[in-house]
């Protein structure tokens, strides 16, 4: 049960809660050596990552059709593209794929980080950039051996060493990701998306207290912060305050949305009649309460189903 609440509310708060997988060993920070041959260890074999290639590839097809039609009308994007046809250089690969990634055009942008790592293999934007389009691409496998790259590239730069962050806590390697996490701190004390996440890390744990600490944290840095806020909220419903829980819900979503996440909150909880009851709350209150009344329907169903189980093993 350690994982389940924070499982459950993911979808809602941050960016989603990854399967654990089998892991690395918990070490220190890995010197570039070590790095390349934790990546080398965990990379996928060429057949798997040429078959998720084609699968992505496919998928994205639209969003090419899409390009087509932002590029008539985006001023920044022309621009990049512009500047790129005149001078395709690695730095203008990368302005041109970092545009498109502004667009949500993720196959082009991939394309472009791509040329950049070709034409020059230290540019640890380039393989950044692809890191991330791997990671949001939900196979975040592919992505660790560029993540690598890039901190290979650039040890000093915080941002590369969060993008590694995120990739390992998406494969399950929370110890691991909180010391890139932890590193981008070091590098710039400043960064409120690196606390954040290393709340986030914590809270996937089961941390209540630890994960509070460093959502604070970053929203002492950057109070307008909304994951932060979210995952501080779910922090306190972890630690048994769900009224600083709604408190908290309330200020970043609303009446509806406090509501709605206190209602994940009983359900993760298995407390299904206050579940189904936050779930009516939130559907009389929100324009469209479509999700809201059937996450209510399904807590009042799941409460009956066990009941029943409970009745018949009596």
């Amino acid at each position: 049960m350690r994982h389940t609440l924070p499982c459950l509310l993911a979808a809602i708060l941050t960016a989603g809660c990854a399967t654990p997988r089998a892991r690395p060993p918990e070490t220190a920070p890995l010197s570039p050596d070590a790095a390349a041959a934790q990546a080398a260890a965990s990379a996928p074999t060429l057949s798997a990552y040429m078959e998720a290639v084609r699968q992505l590839s496919r998928r994205a097809r639209p969003e090419t059709e899409t390009a087509l039609t932002v590029e008539r009308w985006s001023k920044d994007l022309a621009v990049a593209i512009q500047q790129h046809a005149a001078s395709p250089t690695a730095d203008n690969e990368v302005a041109l794929a970092a545009a498109y990634v502004r667009h949500g055009i993720a196959d082009k942008a991939y394309e472009h980080f791509a040329a950049a790592a070709r034409l020059d293999p230290a540019e640890s934007a380039a393989w950044d950039g692809l890191a991330r389009i791997w990671r949001d691409w939900r196979v975040p496998q592919f992505g660790l051996g560029d993540a690598y790259r890039a901190v290979h590239a650039a040890p000093g730069s915080p941002i590369v060493h969060n993008t590694l962050g995120t990739i390992l806590q998406a494969l399950g390697w929370g110890r691991d990701a909180r010391v890139q996490f932890a590193a981008a701190v070091s590098l710039d004390p400043g960064a409120a998306y690196a606390r954040n996440n290393l709340c986030y890390s914590w809270l996937m744990e089961g941390e209540a207290e630890a994960g509070s600490i460093e959502c604070t944290q970053a929203l002492e840095l950057e109070p307008g912060l909304v994951p932060a806020r979210n995952n501080l909220a779910l922090a306190r419903a972890m630690a048994g305050d769900l009224a600083g829980a709604a408190a908290i819900f309330g200020d970043v979503g609303g009446e509806a949305a406090s509501q709605y996440n206190l209602g994940m909150v009983y359900l993760a909880q298995r407390r299904y009649s206050a579940a189904a009851d936050a779930f009516d709350r939130a559907a009389s209150l929100q324009p469209s309460p479509v999700l809201a009344r059937a996450r209510a329907n399904q807590a009042r169903g799941q409460e009956a189903l066990e009941k029943g189980g409970s009745h018949e093993r009596r």
